[in-house]
């Protein structure tokens, strides 16, 4: 494709979460960058003369989606079934994790593949390692997913003072990058303290400090299991038994009484959070994310892989909470979805369990994520100058069904489109 000529993509619907919605619909790509989006016979002419059309008749066109949590260095070990108890889980994570840097970094780029064949164009990864890190801000173009490397910390009672001389060593060895130019589309740092019952309140603060230093993002897991809201409020239950078991415990760690959001209150007050889960919240806790305003990364094929039930996202965005949607991991992947590191089969898990509006799960999995990620909101519509990244799915276009809820209902494999470079992934 010649970078100075008008390509237009004509498909049976288009749609994003900022108001375009037309049936058939176009859309007009230069550059690498939209130009014009509408009704295929709304065009101006002065675009459609010498243009390069490419009919896509029976297939929606998104914008490319958001996975605003993921774990890409876990993707070699595939699904793995779950016992019912969350700490032994979290042993055979351990036992199972690449430990090895080229394992870690084949790993990684094999998850951003699988992401971006799943129509996913921008993701905040959890990254176990600087390993993982490297491996994703220097991949091949046609691996590369624009998004953040949330570098993650571990460090709990008297270890915590040595986590944040390590981690601060470990960012001064890594390429630091705050923003991404639009036609740069690789990956921004971040830190990810990882969960209450593995690091503690001063490493979370040392993080708010190095968020403000240098604009680092900021992502932690919060309030997932019950067995984590025991451990912040009495300090033991199964987490305290692994922590002894792995050698990690020391008489520094103490009962907080509180929940997790109300322990981590003090610091999501000063700087920009992504909660990955917020399982188990009550109405108090959502006060306390909507006055911060700190983002939720819901995963919900993960919250139903490890029991979880009746989270709170609805009434989270009912409260002006910033909600937007994950995969987590693919171990928590069903072994025969054909796209575990897809955001649409996230999508379709809500609206076929809950009913929950077509629109707002489009903006669930488009601009919230992109406002979690903390990178313009406009990058992930079809609106002018958005990157030319699309997620398309095949439709009946004679079918008098919303084309949305079409894709929501039917089980076909979204087919990734970049105009930025080249053509279909």
């Amino acid at each position: 494709m010649k970078q100075d000529r008008i390509t237009i993509y004509r498909a049976a619907a288009i749609r994003d979460a900022q108001g375009t919605h037309a049936r058939p619909g176009a859309v007009a790509v230069k550059h690498g960058r939209i130009i014009a989006s509408g009704p295929t016979d709304s065009l101006p002419k002065r675009l459609t003369k010498n243009a390069h059309f490419i009919d896509r008749p029976d297939e929606l066109i998104l914008p490319a989606l958001v996975n605003a949590h993921a774990h890409l260095d876990l993707t070699p070990i595939g699904p793995i079934p779950f016992s019912g108890r969350f700490t032994d889980w979290l042993r055979e994570v351990i036992r199972l994790r690449p430990t090895e840097p080229k394992a870690i970094i084949d790993g990684v780029r094999r998850g951003m593949r699988m992401s971006r064949a799943a129509g996913v164009g921008h993701l905040g990864d959890i990254a176990g390692s600087t390993a993982a890190v490297m491996g994703r801000r220097q991949a091949p173009d046609d691996t590369v997913i624009p998004g953040v490397s949330y570098l993650e910390c571990f460090g709990l009672g008297e270890n915590q003072a040595s986590t944040i001389a390590r981690v601060q060593r470990a960012l001064e060895d890594l390429p630091f990058e705050t923003r991404i130019d639009h036609h740069d589309r690789g990956a921004v740092l971040g830190l990810g303290p990882h969960a209450p019952y593995s690091t503690g309140k001063d490493v979370y603060k040392a993080a708010n400090r190095l968020s403000h230093q240098r604009i680092y993002r900021l992502s932690t897991h919060l309030a997932e299991t019950p067995e984590e809201l025991q451990f912040v409020r009495e300090a033991d239950g199964p987490f305290a038994e692994l922590l002894k078991e792995l050698g990690k415990w020391d008489e520094a760690i103490k009962p907080a009484a509180k929940h997790p959001v109300q322990w981590l209150e003090s610091v999501l007050k000063h700087a920009r959070w992504v909660l990955a889960h917020c399982n188990y919240v009550d109405d108090e806790h959502i006060d306390i994310l909507q006055k911060t305003g700190t983002s939720v990364a819901y995963c919900p094929v993960t919250s139903e892989y490890f029991g979880h039930t009746d989270h709170r996202y609805r009434d989270m965005l009912d409260a002006g909470v910033n909600v937007c949607l994950g995969t987590d991991s693919i171990l928590c992947q069903p072994s025969d979805e054909a796209q575990p590191m897809g955001i649409l089969p996230q999508m379709r898990r809500l609206y076929r369990r809950d009913q929950t509006e077509p629109g707002t799960l489009l903006k669930m999995a488009t601009t919230h994520g992109m406002l979690a990620l903390e990178f313009s909101e406009n990058d992930a519509t079809l609106q002018k100058r958005a990157p030319a990244v699309f997620a398309a799915v095949k439709i009946d276009p004679d079918d008098k069904l919303d084309p949305l809820v079409q894709a929501l209902l039917n089980d076909h494999p979204v087919t990734s489109i970049d105009a930025t470079h080249s053509e279909a992934v």
